[in-house]
């Protein structure tokens, strides 16, 4: 299996290593996944739904009024 060397500050290591950990895997297999999620373009990032959304805690923050779909107008046609 290829291998590849990588450089990081203390900072960007100690944020990887707690991420795995986090992730109940190895440093190795956590970086290799990454590597293999960001190119298949994987859609949200893991932990977004139960970590970010939602987690605003402003009470000015209301989810508005559903508007009726009658004043969408009509549909382009293509």
């Amino acid at each position: 299996m290829p291998q590849l060397s990588l450089y990081l500050n203390e900072s960007a290591m100690d944020g990887l290593r707690a991420s795995a950990q986090k992730a109940n895997r190895s440093l190795s297999r956590y970086v290799a996944d990454l590597v293999t999620e960001k190119q298949r373009g994987g859609g949200w990032p893991e932990g977004y739904w139960e970590d970010v959304y939602g987690a605003l805690a402003d009470d000015s923050f209301v989810v508005p009024a559903e508007l009726a779909a009658a004043l969408d107008g009509p549909l382009p046609r293509f």
